[in-house]
């Protein structure tokens, strides 16, 4: 169950990630519709990739003992995106308005 657990953590994070990116983007250089979707397709393509690692952890782990644990690669790119999410605020709360 904590690999779905996870798999929800990653996906809020990375809608966060693309919320505060079109927000910036929107402000700094007027909204791209391109990089808009660029973003999205990037966004559905991990959200397959870890979801089927989340998926096969928590099916797995019904027949294996430990399989579960699998699941801890998930850990790596919340991580990440969690510093990068607290770097791109940083950044966007000391940049001056125009």
């Amino acid at each position: 169950m904590i690999c779905l657990k996870l798999f929800f953590v990653l996906m809020g994070l990375m809608t966060v990630n693309q919320i505060m990116g079109t927000t910036y983007g929107t402000w700094k250089e007027g909204f791209q519709r391109e990089k808009f979707e660029i973003g999205l397709y990037k966004m559905a393509i991990l959200c397959i990739g870890y979801g089927a690692v989340a998926l096969t952890a928590l099916l797995a782990g019904e027949y294996i003992p430990g399989a579960e644990y699998v699941s801890g690669l998930l850990l790596d790119p919340i991580a990440r995106y969690f510093t990068k999410l607290v770097t791109d605020l940083r950044c966007m709360v000391n940049e001056k308005a125009r």
